[in-house]
C-alpha cells in the first residue's frame, strides 16, 4: 500500500471514467479511526457488484494514520483517494473566522473540526469527470446499501439532504439568525449537512463554492453551526429532502433516564407513526450529531453500532477506557488553562 511523496495517492487521470459510487469525508489526523470506520461500515454493506471510490479530504492526517485507513479500507469493493488542501483555504482567513463566528465571536459547536468546512469545497476538488457525489461526515456509520441512495434521484437539486430532527425549521431558536432579512419563509426545513447528495455539475456551473465562501465571510456573526449555517441559506428552496433513515440522529429521540427511545407520541417526531417507529428500529445512517460520540462519552445511543465496525478496521479492540477518559479530562484542563493565559 504504496503512499505517494506529497503522502497523497495519485488523483483520477483526465477523462476516467467513475462508474462506482463516488463517496467523500472529510477528516484530520484527530478523525483518522473514525473516517476508517465510516468508510468500513460503507464497505460491509455494500451488496452484488456495487463499488465505491472513496475521497477523503484530508486536513492533516499522518502517515501512518493513512496507512492503517488504507489497510482497513482495503476490499475489491473500494478504492481510497486523499485529496489535498488548498493551501489558500488553510490560511489565516479561515482560521480567523472560525474563531469568530455566531453573535459575539460565540459559536455553540466549539466541538466541531475547521475540517467540517471542506465539503463546501467538494466541487472543486473532485475531478470533473465526477458530476455527483455523496457525502459523508465521519461521525456516522452506515446500516444500509448506499447504492439504494445513490440511485435516488437528484432532479434539478442543488443536494439531497434530510431535515434536522434538532433543528427543524430555519426560524427555529437555533436556526437561522438571520432567515427573515435574507426573505427565507419561517417555515422553511433546515437540513442536517452530515449526508448529502451532491449535484457537482450544478454547483460549478453556479459557482456555489464561491458563493458559499463569500457568504462565511460576510455573515459570520450569522453562523452557529458552521458550514451548515452556510449551506442552507444560499440552498434554500433549491435542495431535495431525503428519507429521515439516511441520516437518524440517535441524540433526537433518546431518553437517557429509560434507556430507550421516546415513543412516537411523546418524542413530538415531524415524521408520522410508522416512519418513525421503522426509523428507531432499523435506520440506514446512524449519525452521533452531538457533542456525545462514542469515542468520547460513554452516555452515546447507539454505540453499539459504532465499534461493530471499529472492530473490522486497524483500530480493533479500541474502547473509551477509564484511561481514555482520564487523559481527555486533563487535556481539557490543559487546554482551558492555556485559552486563559
Amino acid at each position: 500500500m504504496q503512499i505517494n511523496n506529497s503522502g497523497y495517492q495519485s488523483a483520477l487521470k483526465p477523462g476516467t471514467e467513475i462508474e462506482s459510487i463516488v463517496v467523500v469525508c472529510s477528516a484530520d489526523d484527530n478523525y483518522a479511526m473514525q473516517v476508517a470506520v465510516t468508510g468500513c461500515s460503507v464497505i460491509a454493506n455494500l451488496e452484488g457488484d456495487s463499488k465505491m471510490v472513496l475521497f477523503i479530504i484530508d486536513g492533516g492526517i499522518k502517515d501512518h494514520n493513512k496507512r492503517k485507513i488504507l489497510t482497513s479500507l482495503k476490499s475489491e469493493k473500494c478504492e481510497v483517494r486523499f485529496l489535498p488542501i488548498p493551501d489558500s483555504f488553510l490560511g489565516d482567513d479561515i482560521t480567523t473566522i472560525n474563531k469568530s463566528l455566531g453573535p459575539d465571536g460565540k459559536t455553540i459547536a466549539k466541538y466541531i473540526s475547521i475540517a467540517t468546512f471542506f465539503r463546501m469545497l467538494i466541487p472543486d476538488l473532485l475531478p470533473l469527470e465526477v458530476k455527483k457525489a455523496i457525502y459523508l461526515d465521519c461521525d456516522l456509520v452506515v446500516r444500509g446499501n448506499l447504492e439504494e441512495l445513490w440511485q435516488v434521484d437528484l432532479g434539478e437539486n442543488y443536494v439531497l439532504a434530510a431535515q434536522d430532527t434538532w433543528i427543524r425549521s430555519v426560524s427555529d431558536p437555533n436556526g437561522l439568525l438571520n432567515y427573515r432579512e435574507l426573505g427565507i419563509p419561517s417555515e422553511a426545513k433546515y437540513f442536517n449537512a452530515g449526508v448529502l447528495v451532491i449535484n457537482l455539475k450544478k454547483w460549478r456551473e453556479d459557482k456555489i463554492c464561491a458563493e458559499a465562501m463569500n457568504y462565511l465571510r460576510q455573515n459570520r456573526k450569522y453562523i452557529r453551526w458552521h458550514d451548515q449555517d452556510v449551506l442552507n441559506p444560499i440552498l434554500a428552496g433549491k435542495w431535495g429532502q431525503l428519507d429521515p433513515k439516511w441520516n437518524f440522529n440517535a441524540h433526537s429521540f433518546y431518553e437517557h433516564s429509560s434507556g430507550d427511545y421516546l415513543s412516537w407520541k411523546d418524542s413530538e417526531s415531524p415524521f408520522p407513526e410508522g416512519v418513525y417507529n421503522d426509523l428507531v428500529r432499523n435506520p440506514c445512517i446512524v449519525h452521533f450529531a452531538s457533542e456525545k460520540k462514542p469515542w468520547n462519552s460513554r452516555h452515546t445511543p447507539r454505540k453499539e453500532d459504532f465499534f461493530q465496525y471499529v472492530d473490522m478496521t486497524e483500530w480493533s479492540g479500541w474502547r473509551l477506557t477509564i484511561w481514555r477518559r482520564l487523559w481527555r479530562r486533563l487535556v481539557y484542563k490543559a487546554k482551558t488553562v492555556m485559552s486563559r493565559i
